[in-house]
């Protein structure tokens, strides 16, 4: 009885541990804070979640970074339904330090320094205080990060605005930067100890588990660099281009939807794009349509023009947030138009150069039709003989392009009706060598 009594005590024992064992997961912020960041955290927040973690641990060693995804990891720390404790590793500063505000407990390793958090931009190669406007949003943003987290809020305005004053602490004209000793006795540490895991072991915290950067973060890094978004921009706009304005669907309508998948799918990833963005970008797309293959046929205006518009427009939303600088908001717009622009030339330039390139799956790049009214080209016609006036038969859906035979030979046609389906007789009413016109056949047409 006696060993029987031992046995089921010893599994109470083991059981109550095992129920009471806590788990702890650690990410590093030790780059510039940036679009891996928002990504990084957001799969670390499911990862620990899904797992049943008690804690989520960020460790600090960054000088700053972004503003614009500082606002987005922010909001994601806040919504954590799990304690979250910041450690202050080296050094966590500017963007750095917004985050570290939205953790519900801050450590420090010895030497660890905290603050110094006003917005800067870029301009002529030397860095400045952002405007008043951009410092008011900042110094309320980490005013309410104390509020929510229990901390003297005047502590964290005054490591975004140099106007503020605290006595013993810091005078006009200076930016806070909290040291370890500092911020114990101001409210914002729970302590210095000189490594996590020993702290994490104290507290009862049994697996300690660290997520690490993989290539997903650095691929939304890279997709989301201006550089890149730009190519990617041109690259999907040429595919559609090129798919729009011939029959059939190839290898260019396939590139072009997975590089306008990949930009906006980094975008929303990263909080800067929304829905709305896509919704101006397929408003654009529809406009575009209706101008090529309902209202002008051939001619290109207002609806067209509109179109264009509604798609920079959306690829402008997806790539500025709103704390972007005026500098990245300058580059934001000349990346969105010159990526447009060359989409355009370089699609006109393809169709009208490549007339039977064979990168399709399913049809072929039509040949010069589209160049006469694009250019305003004149050709000489001496010593070829004239198609006007000859009939035949639509042999693939004329959108308004498309291609025509004509006793048994066949050639590129643009339908004057702006539609007309495949099947449909038709006859030629203009011929300049490169664009040849065609409308419906009738007997009417034919006197």
């Amino acid at each position: 009885m006696k060993r029987l009594s031992a046995l089921t005590l010893l599994f109470v024992v083991v059981f109550t541990l095992l129920a009471g064992a806590q788990d702890a997961w650690i990410l590093t912020m030790n780059r510039d804070i940036g679009p891996w960041t928002v990504s990084y955290l957001q799969r670390g927040i499911d990862t620990a979640s899904q797992a049943g973690a008690s804690v989520l641990v960020l460790t600090f060693a960054t000088p700053g970074g972004l503003l614009d995804s500082a606002v987005e990891a922010r909001r994601l720390l806040l919504e954590v339904e799990f304690p979250t404790v910041a450690y202050v590793d080296a050094e966590a500063l500017s963007a750095g330090a917004m985050l570290a505000l939205a953790c519900d407990t801050i450590l420090f390793a010895p030497g660890g320094v905290l603050g110094a958090a006003t917005p800067v931009v870029q301009v002529d190669n030397e860095f400045r205080e952002a405007s008043e406007k951009t410092i008011s949003a900042i110094r309320t943003l980490f005013r309410a990060s104390a509020e929510i987290t229990g901390r003297p809020p005047e502590v964290a305005e005054a490591m975004v605005d140099r106007d503020i004053i605290i006595p013993s602490l810091i005078e006009a004209g200076k930016l806070l930067t909290l040291s370890s000793s500092d911020a114990a006795t101001w409210g914002y540490s729970e302590g210095e100890v000189p490594s996590i895991d020993a702290w994490l072991t104290e507290q009862g915290y049994v697996d300690i588990e660290r997520l690490e950067v993989r290539w997903f973060d650095r691929a939304v890094d890279l997709l989301t660099s201006p550089i890149l978004a730009g190519i990617l921009i041109g690259l999907g706009l040429l595919g559609l281009i090129v798919e729009m304005l011939a029959p059939g669907f190839g290898v260019p309508g396939l590139i072009g939807i997975l590089c306008l998948g990949a930009f906006f799918w980094a975008h929303i990833l990263v909080g800067f794009a929304g829905w709305e963005s896509i919704a101006f970008l397929l408003g654009g797309v529809i406009a575009v349509l209706l101008e090529i293959f309902v209202f002008t046929a051939v001619d290109f205006g207002l609806t067209g023009l509109l179109g264009l518009v509604l798609i920079g427009f959306g690829f402008y939303s997806a790539m500025v947030g709103p704390l972007t600088s005026p500098a990245q908001t300058l580059q934001a717009v000349a990346i969105v138009t010159i990526s447009v622009v060359a989409s355009l030339v370089l699609g006109i330039v393809l169709l009208t150069r490549l007339p039977k390139s064979r990168l399709r799956l399913g049809g072929m790049i039509l040949s010069t039709a589209i160049s006469g009214r694009v250019f305003g080209q004149e050709v000489s016609n001496r010593n070829v003989v004239s198609w006007v006036g000859r009939s035949g038969t639509a042999v693939t859906d004329l959108r308004p392009i498309g291609v025509g035979e004509f006793s048994g030979e066949r050639t590129d046609v643009i339908c004057e009706e702006g539609h007309l389906p495949k099947g449909t007789p038709i006859v030629v009413i203009i011929d300049q060598g490169y664009r040849r016109v065609v409308h419906r056949h009738t007997p009417s047409k034919e006197g």
